[in-house]
């Protein structure tokens, strides 16, 4: 498994000219997903050619967000994105070991992508032995909990000036791990979202293999 450096510049370069080709051809917008350092594997075994660890791990993830904020969104006009793991609606004063961190990324998106699938939680979260078995209430817990962190952002002094929050879009989930998601199920995670602010949603099935029924308009 490789891993490229986060902290190198000729890795931001590279997807920084990958975002203005794609949108040049035509995708109107430009996710960024696994933006952020490696969490499992052989971790004794990494080694950063660019990073060197005088540098908190939030911190060379913070300069890199910058990066693509100024050439994508300022220099460019192209709208980007970032997917972050779902628990940094929740351990907002950490970067989990991986750099994440909903205070640093939010003023240099225009959307932040929580993956808040119900089965990644653990037994206890939120009070529910199987969270996976509460789409409704774990996605809608998760969202109203990062709405209410991004209005604290927005008031903040310290945000950039000129700043704009991004929105919350969540990745919600429509595959079977912890229970069985169905119609309802996946339904369920999108009305959740949405009572709980989020401006929009995305669906995400590993092999590509999606409720269809749930997305067909109600008669």
């Amino acid at each position: 498994q490789l891993w490229v450096d986060p902290a190198s510049i000729d890795v931001w370069k590279y997807n920084v000219a990958l975002a203005k080709e794609a949108f040049t051809g035509g995708f109107d917008e430009i996710q960024f997903d696994y933006i952020r350092f490696p969490s499992d594997g052989d971790m004794a075994a990494i080694r950063y050619p660019v990073y060197d660890g005088r540098k908190t791990k939030s911190a060379a993830m913070t300069d890199f967000f910058i990066y693509l904020d100024r050439e994508l969104r300022d220099k460019s006009g192209i709208p980007i994105s970032v997917d972050l793991f779902g628990l940094t609606y929740w351990q907002h004063n950490t970067d989990l070991g991986i750099g994440q961190r909903l205070d640093t990324a939010a003023p240099r998106f225009d959307f932040i992508s929580p993956m808040v699938y119900p089965s990644h939680y653990p037994p206890g979260f939120e009070g529910f032995d199987n969270p996976a078995a509460h789409p409704y209430e774990v996605v809608h817990d998760n969202v109203a909990k990062g709405e209410e962190l991004l209005d604290q952002l927005a008031a903040r002094v310290s945000a950039p000036e000129g700043a704009v929050m991004a929105s919350s879009r969540p990745w919600l989930q429509d595959f079977n791990m912890g229970a069985t998601y169905d119609k309802a199920k996946v339904q369920a995670q999108m009305k959740a979202a949405v009572d709980a602010g989020a401006s929009g949603w995305l669906l995400w099935n590993a092999g590509n293999v999606y409720t269809e029924a749930a997305l067909e308009p109600e008669p």
